[in-house]
């Protein structure tokens, strides 16, 4: 057998291979930091008032989560951001949102958060020049029937505590956006720090019995069959978060006020409002949900939210941490067919699941909210949850107290 010798390479030929390598390795890191530094983003946060006149009178639209404050903060915000639409600039807008309107000098403000994403490379005195340009000089074009006085365009720079701060007290606003996705809370998904900040969970002697939902810092609601026997204020407690153990916080129960006109074992009229021992202090984990007007329309087939700490299945066991379902609004009509609920289904209520069961709340979840948003992705309480037949059966979707139809009742009972 004969075997070959092999060649050995020229040590200037493995130089050179080495030196080519480490040129081309720096080559391409130096193009994948330029790439990174080069598209890495910066957020910029603004606070704006916006001096104005329209078809409408203030007191039209100056009350928050009305329906005419919703559809003028809508077109106020879609007009800033057509005006940013051709931004010069290397970013973008991201979030322009109305947090109120005010009467100054005989006219109107609007006081909008701007919230831009901003490439590093971009100088930040120029990025600010741009900014107020283009809110003094574009606004004309795209103003419409919307007359904004734009030498009186305001505009400030704001830090992210500030911005929190703002969007806090804003009702219905939310940091991040759950998965279309989610199942049902029987088998569901969990839920994000700061997904539903309006979440709490009622305690009767430190154990959970029930949901409930922010409406502001000193006010709950949540369903009057979870006090029916349970009367005694001084032994429920109230906390907010993720999580029951431990909770973000923990306050007590001052006063509950139940439905005059629910009686059990009916469930009509199945509200109840508590009012907290010490105001709670908002935060990105813990604000309230919008009350919607007694006339808005959730509309049938829309797609809403049901959270809450309950069991998982029938007899199951209760969750230390809150979970979510989307389920779609059924309804009155279809939810009274005979294989339904034949009927049981009065003005006070209202259907939210799947007809082909699987998406539904369960026990555990009683008290807690069924929300939906608008088109500036605010979100507004449909209803609290109430009842079912079992949980998450075929043709068997889950009954809540229809808000709108209390509407007038909270206000009364609490100035809301």
């Amino acid at each position: 057998m004969r075997i070959s010798k092999g060649r050995c390479l020229e040590p200037w030929v493995i130089g050179l291979i080495t030196c080519v390598s480490l040129i081309a390795m720096s080559v391409c890191i130096g193009l994948t930091v330029h790439y990174v530094r080069y598209n890495q983003r910066n957020t910029y946060n603004y606070y704006s008032t916006l001096p104005f006149t329209s078809d409408k009178l203030y007191a039209e639209f100056g009350r928050e989560a009305s329906k005419n404050f919703t559809e003028m903060s809508h077109r106020i915000e879609s007009m800033v951001k057509n005006a940013f639409s051709g931004f010069p600039l290397q970013g973008e807008l991201v979030k322009a949102h109305i947090i109120k309107f005010s009467e100054e000098n005989g006219g109107v403000l609007a006081h909008m958060l701007l919230i831009f994403r901003i490439r590093s490379t971009e100088d930040p005195g120029n990025v600010n020049k741009i900014i107020e340009y283009t809110l003094h000089e574009k606004l004309r074009d795209v103003s419409g029937s919307l007359q904004v006085e734009r030498d009186s365009v305001e505009i400030k720079k704001i830090n992210k505590t500030e911005t929190d701060k703002y969007f806090n007290d804003c009702c219905g606003t939310r940091r991040s956006k759950s998965s279309n996705e989610s199942l049902r809370i029987v088998g569901g998904t969990k839920v994000e720090e700061g997904e539903w900040p309006w979440q709490a969970s009622l305690q009767w002697d430190d154990a959970h019995r029930c949901g409930a939902v922010v409406i502001s810092n000193t006010w709950l609601l949540s369903a009057a069959h979870c006090f029916r026997i349970h009367k005694d204020a001084n032994r429920w407690t109230a906390s907010f978060g993720i999580t029951i153990y431990p909770p973000t916080m923990k306050t007590g129960i001052q006063r509950i006020i139940v439905h005059e006109k629910y009686h059990y074992p009916s469930h009509e009229y199945d509200i109840a409002l508590l009012e907290l021992a010490k105001p709670i202090v908002y935060t990105n984990e813990v604000h309230r949900v919008c009350l919607p007007d007694a006339n808005h329309e959730f509309q049938p087939g829309q797609e809403l939210f049901v959270t809450g700490f309950g069991v998982q299945h029938k007899h199951g066991y209760l969750q230390n941490r809150l979970w979510q379902v989307q389920v779609e609004l059924i309804d009155t009509k279809t939810c009274n067919q005979p294989e339904v609920y034949n009927g049981a289904i009065t003005p006070t209520m209202l259907c939210a699941g799947s007809l082909e069961g699987k998406r539904d709340s369960c026990q555990g979840d009683s008290g807690g909210p069924l929300v939906g948003s608008d088109a500036r992705d605010v979100w507004y309480l449909a209803g609290i949850v109430s009842w079912g037949d079992n949980c998450a059966l075929p043709n068997k979707p889950g009954v809540y107290a229809r808000v709108t139809a209390l509407r007038d009742w909270i206000t009364e009972h609490c100035g809301i």
